[in-house]
C-alpha cells in the first residue's frame, strides 16, 4: 500500500464524491473538498468532526480560468508530496442537440474543469513522481445515450482524456490513471435521469465505486492504467500483484470483424 499525502475530489459536496470524501477522511487522509456550492464545506466539517483532516474549496468548474488559479494557489501552500485526484463533479447538460450553449457547459465542467484541477497539480505530481488519478464516465461513454447526449459525449472524451493522461505519464514515475462507470447509484443526478423519463434497471450500492476508489487509490501497482474500467468488472485480480490486462482490454476502440 502506498501512503497518500492528500486527496483532492471534485464533486465533494454530494453522491459519489462526498461518499468517497467521507471514505478517505475516516482513513485518515487528508481530503480537499471541491463543489461549485458550499456543499464542500460541510462534507469538509463532518470529515473533522469525525477525527479527519479536510479542507474546503468552491469553484464552479465551468470558470476554467478562476479553478485554475484557486488550485495553483492552494497547492503553493500546501507541502503534499503524493496526491491522489478523484474527478466526481458532473453535469447532465440539454436533452437536445439545439442548445448548443448548454453542450458548451456541460463539456467545460465534465472535461475542462476537471482537467484545470489536473493540470495545477500536476507539476507537484511530477516532482514528486506520484500520483493517482481516479475520473467518472457513466454509461454514456460505452453506448449511445440520446436523453442526455452532451453528458454522453462529455463523458466518452473524459475517457480518451484520461488514457492519453496515463500515456503521457508512462515514464514518468508512480503514476496510475484510470476512468470509472460506476454503475446506476442513488444519487441526485440519478433522480433527475429519472425525471427525464429513463428507465433504470439495475441499480449500484454508492459503496461498491467508494470502494473501487479506495483501492485504486492506495494501491501499489496496477495492471489497468489508463483504461476504462466498470465497477463490476474483475480489476482487483490487477491491483498489487504485478498482473495487466491485455492492451486493447477496457479500452474505447473499433471492432474490427
Amino acid at each position: 500500500m502506498n501512503e497518500l499525502d492528500c486527496v483532492v475530489i471534485s464533486g465533494a459536496g454530494q453522491g459519489i464524491g462526498r461518499a468517497a470524501a467521507l471514505e478517505l477522511g475516516a482513513k485518515g487522509v487528508r481530503v480537499l473538498c471541491i463543489s461549485r456550492t458550499n456543499n464542500c464545506e460541510n462534507t469538509a466539517k463532518e470529515i473533522i468532526r469525525a477525527g479527519g483532516k479536510a479542507e474546503s474549496l468552491t469553484a464552479d468548474l465551468g470558470e476554467i480560468q478562476k479553478t485554475s488559479s484557486l488550485l495553483a494557489n492552494w497547492i503553493k501552500k500546501n507541502n503534499s508530496k503524493k496526491i491522489g485526484i478523484v474527478l466526481a463533479a458532473a453535469i447532465l447538460g440539454p436533452q437536445n442537440y439545439g442548445d448548443l450553449a448548454g453542450w458548451e457547459e456541460c463539456y467545460r465542467v465534465n472535461v475542462l474543469g476537471n482537467l484545470a484541477i489536473y493540470s495545477s497539480l500536476l507539476p507537484r505530481m511530477l516532482e514528486n513522481k506520484f500520483g493517482r488519478i481516479v475520473g467518472f464516465a457513466g454509461g454514456g461513454a460505452a453506448y449511445a445515450y440520446p436523453l442526455f447526449p452532451a453528458y454522453a459525449a462529455s463523458k466518452s472524451a473524459l475517457v480518451r482524456v484520461v488514457e492519453n493522461i496515463q500515456a503521457d505519464l508512462d515514464d514518468k514515475g508512480d503514476f496510475a490513471a484510470v476512468c470509472l462507470a460506476p454503475g446506476a447509484n442513488e444519487t441526485n443526478t440519478l433522480k433527475q435521469v429519472r425525471a427525464a423519463g429513463a428507465l433504470v434497471k439495475t441499480t449500484v450500492d454508492i459503496s461498491e465505486p467508494v470502494g473501487f476508489v479506495r483501492e485504486f487509490l492506495f494501491s501499489r501497482d496496477c495492471g489497468f492504467k489508463g483504461a476504462f474500467v466498470h465497477v463490476r468488472d474483475n480489476w482487483r485480480e490487477y491491483l498489487n500483484n504485478g498482473q495487466k490486462i491485455d492492451k486493447e482490454q477496457w479500452k474505447l476502440r473499433r471492432t474490427e470483424p
